[in-house]
């Protein structure tokens, strides 16, 4: 499995603009063959923060999704609103 957080602080007052988007991007990446997981949430802390939650099957699924255009229109949307983006690889803890 491929799961990973990604934290975008956007610039101040755009988070609805990237939250316009959202839903659809969301509709076509679930559809996507090896979506397990792709969800986003307003961070409740910080309103000009959003984070997306992705599971995939495997690194392979992502590398598709991420060559569709669906993706690649999203991705050039947000962008102009970021004032940073991070992206986090996790896995489930092991208690090691």
């Amino acid at each position: 499995m491929y799961k990973f957080i990604i934290t975008i602080d956007c610039l101040p007052g755009t988070r609805g603009k990237i939250l316009e988007r959202a839903p659809e991007a969301q509709a076509a990446t679930r559809a996507e063959e090896g979506c397990i997981q792709y969800d986003f949430f307003a961070c409740t802390d910080k309103p000009d923060r959003l984070v997306f939650v992705e599971t995939w099957v495997d690194q392979a699924a992502h590398d598709f999704h991420m060559e569709q255009q669906h993706t690649k229109d999203f991705i050039a949307y947000h962008e102009q609103f970021n004032e940073k983006l991070v992206f986090e690889t996790i896995n489930v803890a092991s208690g090691e």
